[in-house]
């Protein structure tokens, strides 16, 4: 697969400077680049142009100077990138093969498909156009999956789970398991019953090990757009808003709401029953236990507003010399 840089320079709606008939085979990385290949400049790589052995490069559009090599100048180099990547990576596509022998003669299968080895699809289940499901993974009953979805192999899939259009779900998740809930009688937990079930909309991405419970009675929803690493575990009955980010090893308790636009940096907790507003961001190793409002930048155990744990980090760091001035100061007092 290869491109000239004048289509290149189209599909990024960038301004090409230079021989536009150059043919690029590949991309590569700043420091790293050969001939043949094109790579992006981020702002720390400005000064080292001269430097770069690429056929050409992404750039911001505010550089002026004179280039050595054909450039195509674009108002976010990263974002262009990403999606220069996409047009030298293999598609993932459905074959349109279905090789599994273990699929309920009730589902409802949409067209171009590919079901793999091994894949269980049980009663009632319906899949939409164009629809990917790998090997070995385990598909419940009355499951709901859209079009464009990427099922990697060894996902289970609960019973009632409902699945947007272009969702991928990577390896070993786990989409509707049982919520952690007991209620204690005296003599034993009782296990409370989960029939509740997962909504997941349109353009989710969940990581390779992610638990998420369904819900006790209601659902358990994850919004359009939200990225979820691995190793995250989402807890029964919580709701998740549009476009969040959710990074590895964090932890979300049952019945938590969070708003649009969140990020959960990594090893998160997040304790149950308490509300996130829009656009806050939950910086890493920090444990959540109350209410915050939108646009909330907190850290620390239990989570505070950011500047106050860098002043007291800072009131600190300058304790020892403070204490030694103190101390200077008394002796002076105490020979006078």
């Amino acid at each position: 697969m290869a491109y000239n840089l004048k289509s290149i320079a189209q599909a990024l709606n960038g301004s090409l400077v230079g021989d536009g008939d150059i043919v690029i085979h590949s991309i590569a990385s700043f420091l790293n680049a050969k001939d043949g290949q094109i790579a992006y400049v981020s702002g720390k790589n400005v000064n080292k142009l001269t430097t770069c052995c690429a056929s050409a490069l992404v750039i911001p559009d505010n550089i002026v100077c004179d280039f050595l090599i054909p450039v195509i100048k674009v108002k976010n180099p990263r974002l262009a990138f990403v999606h220069l990547v996409g047009m030298f990576q293999d598609k993932i596509e459905s074959n349109g093969k279905i090789t599994s022998s273990m699929i309920d003669v009730s589902s409802k299968l949409g067209y171009c498909i590919q079901i793999d080895d091994g894949t269980v699809i049980k009663e009632g289940v319906s899949i939409g156009d164009h629809t990917v499901i790998g090997s070995n993974s385990f598909i419940g009953k009355n499951v709901f999956i859209g079009e464009n979805c990427f099922i990697h192999p060894n996902v289970t899939i609960s019973k009632d789970t409902v699945i947007g259009n272009n969702v991928i779900i990577h390896s070993g998740s786990v989409i509707g398991s049982d919520g952690f809930g007991y209620e204690w009688d005296g003599e034993r937990h009782v296990k409370i019953p989960h029939v509740g079930n997962i909504v997941i909309f349109d353009d989710v991405e969940i990581g390779a090990n992610t638990t998420i419970d369904r819900g006790t009675i209601d659902s358990t929803i994850i919004g359009k757009g939200t990225k979820i690493d691995n190793l995250v575990q989402i807890g029964h009955n919580v709701q998740i808003g549009e476009h969040c980010l959710i990074v590895a090893t964090s932890g979300i308790a049952g019945s938590t709401t969070i708003g649009n636009h969140v990020t959960l940096a990594g090893g998160c907790g997040i304790t149950g029953h308490v509300s996130i507003g829009d656009h806050s961001i939950i910086l890493a190793r920090t444990c959540v236990g109350k209410d915050l409002p939108p646009k909330s930048v907190v850290s620390g155990i239990y989570a505070r507003p950011h500047k106050e744990q860098l002043k007291e980090l800072a009131v600190l760091s300058r304790l020892p010399r403070t204490i030694k001035e103190i101390n200077k100061k008394l002796e002076v007092l105490l020979k006078k």
